[in-house]
């Protein structure tokens, strides 16, 4: 993702994301939530708080890696390692913070964010860092093209799908292609499929995951 090395997220409940800058200590605090009613939908930005020592121009804003955070945090939640961390993301809050202070006090003090840093996502005091891409895990057995289209295969393909993705295969469907013999066509279907279904998260057009 753009830049991503040059930004540190931080995740708290509430759907709540810090997302900082170390090169000028900019701050953006993203609000993420869903956008139907199906369970684990994808989730989107729909709150931005902004703090910046210097004036917000639109060229600070142009670097905001809106797209990389919610990429990040839906490859997390959805990841089959990081399961449980879904429910605790979404809880709700007593308080809706909007304000500055409020959002500190959300994600803890300086030193307390500090001793959170590290390359991998890490729960510690109700937050997840994302650091960066998790680790797939152990690969998913290879794919054989069925005879029919059952949830169990399509868990088995959503879970080979998604360790795709956390891999960083831009193409997954293509992969599976490989895997079972189908046409890509085909194996996009069956995706489309899975997310009807709830297996899979909805997708956004052009997107992987």
């Amino acid at each position: 993702m753009k830049e991503s090395s040059e930004w540190r997220m931080l995740c708290a409940r509430g759907g709540w994301v810090r997302v900082f800058r170390p090169a000028d200590s900019t701050v953006v605090y993203m609000r993420l939530r869903g956008t139907g009613e199906a369970p684990k939908q994808r989730l989107n930005v729909h709150t931005v708080v902004m703090d910046n020592d210097a004036p917000i121009s639109t060229h600070v804003w142009r670097y905001v890696p809106f797209q990389a955070v919610e990429d990040t945090v839906n490859t997390i939640l959805t990841h089959p390692l990081w399961e449980g961390l879904w429910d605790d993301f979404r809880d709700s809050l007593d308080e809706e913070p909007l304000r500055l202070d409020q959002l500190e006090q959300l994600f803890g003090t300086p030193e307390e964010i500090a001793s959170l840093d590290g390359p991998n996502p890490v729960i510690s005091k109700g937050m997840v860092v994302l650091g960066g891409s998790p680790d797939p895990g152990e690969e998913p057995p290879p794919l054989e093209r069925p005879e029919r289209i059952t949830d169990a295969f399509l868990t088995d393909l959503a879970r080979t799908y998604r360790w795709l993705v956390a891999s960083g295969d831009t193409a997954p469907a293509a992969s599976i292609a490989k895997q079972t013999g189908a046409p890509v066509a085909t194996v996009r279907r069956w995706v489309v499929n899975a997310r009807q279904r709830g297996i899979l998260p909805p997708g956004r057009p052009g997107r992987a995951g």
